[in-house]
């Protein structure tokens, strides 16, 4: 086997770590409660460090790979997963925990772009759709099989979840080393956004942090931090409107398709956070249910992603992406309706509706929301745009889970029962996505029928250079 494969297994063991990552800690929640005695709110702040840092961080990351080096910034985010994770499994208490988890989320920020970057970099233009088919086929694997293993892991201790990504950290550090070529951009330039990353930093923190503080602390506390939090965002917009490179171009969101996309990844994947969050605590603190089971009967949230993916190519042909994304999203609202009906006693017919209709919408609409982001946007832009698109993502969840847990909070805290105030916030997830029916109908197109085909005359043709140019860059 030659070294451009070797190079596909060293980048894919890094994807499937983080894809495992963000199924399996949920399954894990109730029991590091149990045990370290972690507050409501230090597990949100376990979910939401990772993701905040993810957020922060991985526009950043990716334009620091396409500088100084890819292989170079994605071994050193693997190291610093690795080290993450090793802080995570050996956590007393839940400061530790959290310190743990933003380390992983700092690892992971240049690992997930950078993931498929090297891929498409260690293929010639002929077998990259073989590679890229392995390397998505590997991300919807570790997402589909997360809740299963992490139930399994979780019933032998809840830090094996943290340990097992160290012989696959180590084993994908040492390949990547060995096989991988280096790579750069060198029309990426070599500035950084320090301002308008300073601000995003700050004030996406002070937000998160009033939303899941908002119970504990004052109300005047909280509004401050939030006000703060805004302000910090404000001057934000204003620093990316100025900055040669910027983390943001928000001129992005002008074109309607990509705006459209974007609207439907950001409601859609958050609301996954949240329910991801939510359900398996219910499953295992509500209805007594083993970790393993708990796991196997919410794996039809994640498993319809392996099925639907693949077909995906063509059900856009068939249906379009306007068609299929809308569908998928009103699956989404459909599956969150249904588990705002969650009692303390409900039947797991009345959860699979749920959770199968969920599972649905993220097969339905995962993939073609890249697709619909990607179609309408020039060549020169490509790069940048599928880097926001991963942002807007991992924002999502964080952004989502806050918003949802302080609702369960305040419900909670006032006297509702634990199911009841999960059933009351999914009220969050199902506005959210209603919204983003509303918007993926009303901004995404598909793409004009082609032409007659420039390829005939031997010339490329512009979507094959677009989508090559596209996957030279980062994406998630």
């Amino acid at each position: 086997m030659d070294r451009k494969w070797w190079t596909l297994i060293g980048a894919c063991s890094g994807l499937f770590i983080l894809m495992l990552d963000s199924t399996v800690v949920a399954l894990a929640l109730p029991s590091i409660r149990h045990d370290i005695g972690a507050s409501a709110e230090g597990l949100q702040w376990a979910m939401n460090g990772y993701l905040l840092a993810i957020t922060i961080l991985v526009v950043t990351a990716g334009r620091l790979g396409d500088m100084f080096g890819r292989k170079r910034l994605f071994l050193a985010g693997m190291a610093v997963f690795a080290l993450g994770s090793v802080l995570s499994a050996s956590a007393g208490d839940q400061q530790t925990l959290i310190a743990g988890r933003v380390l992983q989320g700092i690892g992971a920020a240049p690992m997930l772009p950078l993931s498929l970057a090297i891929v498409c970099n260690a293929f010639p233009a002929d077998k990259q759709a073989r590679a890229l088919g392995i390397w998505a086929a590997i991300s919807a694997l570790a997402l589909a099989i997360g809740p299963l293993v992490g139930g399994l892991l979780v019933e032998i201790d809840w830090r094996a979840i943290f340990w097992i990504n160290l012989p696959i950290a180590a084993a994908g550090i040492a390949i990547m080393a060995l096989a991988a070529h280096e790579s750069t951009d060198p029309g990426s330039g070599r500035h950084v956004d320090v301002p308008g990353l300073l601000a995003l930093s700050l004030g996406l923190t002070a937000l998160i942090l009033a939303l899941i503080q908002s119970q504990a602390w004052s109300g005047a506390t909280t509004a401050a931090l939030a006000l703060g939090g805004l302000a910090a965002l404000w001057a934000f917009w204003r620093i990316e409107h100025r900055s040669r490179e910027p983390i943001v171009d928000f001129a992005l969101f002008r074109n309607g398709p990509y705006l459209g996309a974007c609207a439907a990844a950001f409601t859609l994947v958050g609301s996954y956070w949240a329910v991801m969050f939510f359900q398996p605590q219910y499953l295992q603190d509500v209805r007594g249910h083993s970790a393993v089971l708990s796991g196997l009967m919410i794996m039809p949230i994640t498993a319809p992603m392996v099925v639907i993916s693949p077909l995906s190519g063509r059900l856009i042909a068939r249906f379009g992406a306007r068609g299929l994304m809308t569908a998928g999203m009103s699956c989404g609202v459909a599956g969150l309706l249904v588990l705002t009906r969650l009692e303390a006693s409900s039947s797991y017919g009345l959860l699979l509706a749920g959770y199968l209709l969920f599972g649905i919408a993220l097969g339905l609409v995962y993939a073609p929301m890249s697709t619909a982001a990607m179609a309408a946007m020039p060549a020169e832009k490509v790069g940048i745009a599928s880097g926001v698109l991963a942002m807007d993502r991992v924002m999502a969840g964080t952004i989502a889970l806050a918003a949802t847990g302080a609702v369960f909070h305040a419900l909670h805290g006032g006297g509702d029962s634990f199911a009841d105030a999960v059933a009351g916030s999914t009220w969050v997830s199902v506005a959210l996505c209603a919204l983003g029916v509303v918007l993926t109908w009303r901004f995404v197109r598909d793409p004009d029928p082609p032409g007659p085909d420039p390829a005939v005359a031997g010339e490329p043709r512009g979507d094959d250079l677009q989508h090559h140019r596209h996957h030279r860059r980062f994406h998630l």
